[in-house]
């Protein structure tokens, strides 16, 4: 091959594995990280960055998930027990503790 081959070749792998170092940002916002790739590997980097400081911030939708608790092994049930079944096997009636368990 000849040498402006090989220069070719190398710049257009540096410019993809710069395309994709960039995108990688793009996880934390509803752009995404293929769209910022897609976009900045046809349309350049420069327009990439545009889409990437327009993008807003990925929403987490969390809910609390109901769980009891018991204080004496700490382990938590998602179930209702009127005691702990683990404690009641050592002769102990412990009652569980309503929480709430954050989920994302």
């Amino acid at each position: 091959m000849e040498d402006k081959h090989v220069i070719l070749i190398v710049v257009i792998v540096l410019y993809t594995i710069i395309v994709y170092l960039f995108s990688r940002l793009g996880k934390t916002k509803e752009i995404g990280q293929k769209r910022l790739f897609i976009i900045s590997f046809f349309l350049t980097p420069v327009m990439g960055l545009a889409f990437y400081l327009s993008s807003t911030h990925r929403k987490i939708n969390t809910y609390t998930e109901e769980s009891y608790k018991c204080e004496e092994c700490g382990y938590v049930f998602s179930e209702h027990y009127p005691h702990c079944p683990f404690c009641e096997k050592d002769e102990k009636k412990v009652k569980l503790i309503k929480v709430n368990k954050l989920m994302t």
